[in-house]
């Protein structure tokens, strides 16, 4: 990684209010290098500008670390080429990480990357979801589960909600119009679950707005994020 793309993440990084180590800086050099050379012949994702991968990727990626409990199990529904999974677990290396995706390829990528960086505690699934079998082997397994503009947000809560625990929190990363999406939502009460909180931020070095909404189901007793940023109650 170029020493200005190494300040655009340590710089955006800190903003989001994660730290980094030299160490997983390294780790996200990596990460970077293999994303362009495996892009080049398998179509991992869209962006090709390095720029744009450490930004949109990585750093919005991060965005969710601070509000995760250190050690938690963590579900990541739609993973692609490790967004936010990968990310997440470089930085925590304590996460008990999860990460399913109906793309063979990108999974294989995944597991390319968890193997070179050595990275333990984490799985990989290929699956197309809802699965039964998935769904029994994970049933109310994890402290969270996340997803990245996945598209629906009811579909998502309808899917991912028999995976969180009792306790459990759904994030649903979201873009400007997140909040809106989730008020026009009509099935979150049907499926007894409720939109615990909201918050909004810019992702670093762009004028975009991101939105990270947490769901959790009515009368559990949900988790509270370590950290709070921009808040919005819902």
């Amino acid at each position: 990684m170029e020493e200005n793309l190494q300040g655009v993440l340590w710089e955006g990084s800190r903003e989001l209010g994660v730290g980094l180590s030299e160490e997983k800086v390294d780790a996200f050099n990596f990460f970077l290098e293999e994303l362009m050379r495996w892009n080049k012949r398998v179509n991992l994702t869209s962006l090709r500008d390095p720029l744009d991968i450490v930004v949109k990727h990585f750093l919005d990626s991060l965005a969710v670390s601070p509000h995760l409990s250190p050690g938690c199990a963590l579900l990541d529904i739609g993973s692609g080429a490790g967004f936010p999974c990968l990310a997440l677990k470089i930085c925590d290396p304590s996460l008990q990480v999860t990460s399913i995706d109906s793309s063979q390829k990108k999974i294989s990528f995944q597991r390319h990357i968890i193997r070179q960086l050595g990275l333990d505690r984490i799985d990989t699934i290929h699956a197309h979801l809802p699965d039964l079998r998935v769904a029994e082997t994970l049933y109310k397994s994890h402290d969270y589960v996340v997803s990245r503009a996945f598209g629906s947000l009811g579909t998502l809560l309808r899917i991912a909600r028999p995976f969180i625990k009792p306790a459990g929190v759904i994030i649903a990363m979201k873009g400007k119009i997140g909040m809106k999406e989730a008020l026009e939502e009509k099935g979150i009460e049907r499926m007894n679950m409720k939109l615990q909180k909201t918050i909004a931020f810019i992702l670093p070095f762009t004028e975009a707005t991101r939105t990270l909404l947490f769901f959790a189901e009515k009368g559990g007793c949900s988790r509270r994020s370590p950290q709070k940023r921009r808040i919005i109650d819902a």
